[in-house]
């Protein structure tokens, strides 16, 4: 087993199912925009066997899985019956998803509801993420306010299910490249203030900014507006895992953010590379190239983020929450945990 950096170490944010697509059996010169593309439609498969060596090197006691496009959740669901101990999943209705992409039904926020309440009502589901549903083929552009009546629908269930929900902060260079389907699909992400409106709304709800306003990139464009809901916000969280150490220095120093709200989440399995720009700022982070096209191998993302948390002159019991304390929390792992008082708390 590898060095633990934490007592508990919790990845929030993980893909143990992978994208099959054959390009060359098809006769297809690999590109993001084709990647995009052909993610629906795609052979997922099981890919938590190249997870388990990576949890076991990096001394990863628990993942947290989510599906990206064209991943199931039936496949998380087992994954997690055959490693109780080391996953866990959210949900995003992924089935009914599918049938609506394929033209077998018609988009409904209440349908989607329904499944969501269906799956979190087996237990077998912590949340709602990576994705809340939204109409894939919408006919017309999409309001805020339309949006958001559906996202309140969303919320409605999590409260329910005392669970969490993830709004989803941050876009890649890559897929860039690939049509948008109309109706602004991606809303939420590129405009991370929105989720003031949701929070508000909803103080008793806990909200994981995937990603922390940083999906990949050097840019720190959608990073100080997220923050800036978390702080804002008691019942708010930041994905921490694809941050350089600098960006972390900065919420770590905000009174109304610091380590309590803070969850390492990696993206393990989107497979996105590191970039090296020496004497630069930053001087490595991570996101697609283009001209090198998608990766075939598994990328390592955890030792990059870890060598990032390296960097920090922080209290042991901080980098503790931050790695799993606050996950453990939120996502309900008490169960799990091969003790208790292992996390910072106080006697009020």
């Amino acid at each position: 087993m590898g060095y633990a950096k934490g007592r508990f170490v919790v990845e929030t944010h993980v893909h143990a199912q992978r994208h099959a697509f054959k390009f060359k059996e098809k006769g297809i010169k690999p590109d993001y925009a084709k990647l995009a593309q052909g993610m629906p439609d795609s052979v997922i498969y099981d890919n938590s066997p190249r997870l388990l060596f990576d949890m076991d090197l990096y001394g990863v006691d628990m993942c947290v899985l989510m599906c990206g496009f064209g991943m199931t959740d039936e496949l998380n669901e087992e994954i997690v019956k055959n490693h109780p101990d080391k996953f866990v999943a959210v949900c995003s209705a992924t089935s009914y998803m599918h049938k609506v992409r394929k033209g077998e039904v018609e988009w409904s926020i209440k349908e989607a509801c329904k499944e969501l309440d269906r799956q979190l009502s087996t237990g077998m589901f912590r949340g709602i993420g990576e994705f809340m549903p939204r109409n894939p083929k919408p006919s017309k552009p999409y309001s805020w306010e339309e949006r958001f009546e559906e996202i309140c629908q969303i919320m409605e269930v999590a409260r329910k299910h005392k669970v969490t929900v993830g709004f989803h902060t941050g876009t890649l260079s890559g897929y860039a490249g690939a049509p948008r389907s109309p109706g602004g699909a991606f809303t939420e992400l590129q405009y991370p203030l929105l989720a003031h409106d949701v929070a508000g709304s909803y103080p008793d709800v806990t909200i994981i900014m995937e990603h922390g306003g940083h999906s990949g990139g050097w840019s720190e464009w959608g990073f100080e507006p997220t923050c800036q809901v978390a702080s804002s916000h008691p019942n708010v969280y930041l994905e921490t895992g694809l941050w350089w150490a600098e960006l972390y220095e900065r919420v770590l120093r905000d009174p109304n953010i610091g380590a309590e709200k803070l969850v390492w989440g990696c993206d393990w399995g989107a497979s996105i590379p590191q970039q090296w720009t020496p004497g630069l700022h930053p001087s490595s982070y991570a996101d697609q190239s283009k001209k090198d096209g998608p990766p075939a191998h598994q990328v390592d993302v955890w030792g990059w983020s870890l060598k990032q948390l390296d960097k920090l002159d922080i209290l042991q019991d901080d980098m503790n929450l931050i790695l799993g304390g606050n996950a453990a929390r939120i996502f309900k792992l008490e169960d799990k945990l091969p003790h208790t008082r292992l996390f910072k708390q106080y006697l009020q």
